[in-house]
């Protein structure tokens, strides 16, 4: 199959028609249909059927565009390399980064890598962890900075501790409870909460160390998915109460006015890693990086 014809069915079916795809793809419509007749004469089957709402995608029709849309973005990120490297850039790190995590370290980190290393590039992308390492799975990042729920890194990836952090309960400064000493489970117990994922594994983690100081009625009334901004400015406004990392709010309480509450029990333990693709260890200066990312974030976790 010639990959080019790949590329052009996925803008068949992502336009919608044969007659926008030919524009989008700048050829004329009777070479792209010949194209698509010889890509179904190699694949052994119908890619698309046609209606007067546009084409439709068969299941082997979307499978192959699949493969063109991987495709497509390989030539992308090779236009992309060309142009960073005309313009003197020699390395791309694309780094993925918790919410939380990504907004307390980010800030002061980027700058002092670009500063260490003048030919790097940085991609930044902040998201809920568990979709962070699945894309770094699936080769979407080089390195991701995320707390885990799992025991193990999956095969291909390894991870360093960057802060053997734990979970705290947090409020605004202007919530009721922010002055109050000492707390019983009594005073938290039915308060208004804010959940950061509820649809994601760290959730089980929160109500399971509610649940062992003895909170029973969970009232999470705002869930934040993937923005930590957005969370912490509602927090600050002093009518909830959420559970969050200690490393990262340590470092974000001054600029959001928080506080962490004296809650009974022992604190439940949430280290956060450096998740990182074994493969690009084996570059020397992605190696470097990865080290400097390390002994930075550990030394502000101390």
């Amino acid at each position: 199959m010639d990959p080019r014809h790949l590329v052009q069915l996925a803008a068949i079916l992502e336009k919608g028609s044969i007659t926008q795809a030919s524009r989008h793809l700048h050829l004329t419509q009777p070479t792209l249909t010949h194209n698509m007749q010889t890509l179904e004469m190699q694949a052994g089957g119908r890619l698309f059927e046609r209606s007067r709402y546009g084409v439709r995608s068969t299941p082997l029709g979307e499978m192959l565009a699949r493969e063109g849309r991987a495709i497509a973005r390989r030539l992308k990120d090779a236009a992309e390399v060309s142009a960073r490297h005309r313009g003197g850039i020699r390395h791309q790190l694309r780094l993925g980064a918790g919410p939380v995590v990504g907004a307390a370290v980010l800030g002061e980190l980027a700058p002092l890598l670009l500063t260490h290393f003048p030919d790097l590039a940085l991609a930044v992308q902040s998201d809920r962890p568990h979709l962070l390492l699945e894309q770094l799975i699936d080769g979407g990042h080089d390195v991701v900075i995320a707390p885990s729920w799992l025991e193990h890194p999956p095969p291909g990836i390894v991870r360093q501790v960057l802060a053997d952090d734990e979970l705290g309960v947090f409020c605004g400064r202007r919530h009721p409870l922010a002055g109050q000493r000492p707390l019983s489970v009594a005073d938290v117990d039915d308060r208004a909460w804010i959940s950061l994922g509820t649809a994601s594994p760290f959730d089980q983690d929160v109500r399971g160390k509610l649940e062992a100081v003895g909170v029973q009625r969970l009232r999470a009334e705002i869930t934040v998915l993937g923005d930590a901004s957005m969370l912490l400015d509602m927090l600050a406004q002093g009518q909830h109460l959420a559970v969050l990392p200690r490393f990262p709010l340590r470092r974000l309480a001054t600029r959001f006015d928080l506080v962490e509450l004296p809650m009974p029990g022992a604190p439940m333990p949430r280290p956060i890693y450096l998740w990182c693709r074994a493969d690009l260890l084996e570059d020397p200066v992605m190696g470097e990086v990865a080290e400097l990312i390390v002994g930075t974030v550990r030394g502000w976790a101390r």
